[in-house]
């Protein structure tokens, strides 16, 4: 029995996301010491890797070829939602450090590679949500979308993803997409752990 593309992203990247859970700003969640401030600073780290990578992720014609809808996957929109709640302009929203070392998405499967960590992040975010809540009092609804991503639809969008996946990668693409899953994984745990001017002396 030939194994899927999903279970070997599962068993194969496993480790890498086993390490990003060691970074400062999710150990600051679990443990409970996480401030607003800190917050703040976790959705801007996340916000400097994402946008440039969505930019080109958006850019691929598969998406439209293949009826996939990219855009309501994009995560964008919700980072500088949180981020004006939060007190941030729009100029310095913008001006925010954006990472310069990132996965390579300019194929299908290494795309899906990285929407693989992405999406299935959101799973995660549920756990997440729930502690910022208890913690920070943030409410999913207005400065806490980011982690709440899809709301009362994530199982279902988690699914139509899944799917997709299964449909759309061949066998030779298999290589291309976990390289792109643990490329990703790598690279935004790198940037989590890299510091900006005053990040060093909070986290």
């Amino acid at each position: 029995m030939t194994t899927t593309i999903v279970s070997r992203l599962r068993e194969e990247t496993a480790p890498f996301h086993d390490q990003i859970e060691q970074n400062p700003y999710a150990k600051a969640i679990m443990d409970k010491s996480l401030t607003l401030e800190t917050y703040r600073m976790y959705l801007e780290k996340f916000y400097g890797f994402i946008v440039p990578s969505e930019k080109a992720l958006s850019a691929l014609p598969q998406w439209e070829e293949r009826g996939f809808d990219i855009e309501s996957r994009l995560k964008t929109p919700l980072l500088e939602n949180d981020l004006e709640q939060l007190g941030l302009t729009k100029r310095q929203i913008e001006e925010l450090p954006r990472c310069g070392n990132l996965p390579d998405v300019s194929t299908l499967p290494r795309a899906l590679g990285y929407l693989y960590v992405l999406e299935g992040s959101t799973l995660g975010g549920q756990l997440i949500t729930k502690q910022l809540k208890a913690i920070l009092s943030i409410d999913p609804e207005v400065n806490g979308r980011y982690f709440n991503s899809y709301g009362a639809e994530l199982r279902t969008k988690w699914s139509e993803f899944r799917e997709f996946l299964l449909e759309n990668v061949k066998e030779e693409e298999q290589e291309q997409v976990l390289t792109a899953a643990k490329e990703t994984f790598i690279l935004l745990d790198q940037w989590l752990k890299e510091t900006h001017g005053s990040h060093a002396a909070v986290i």
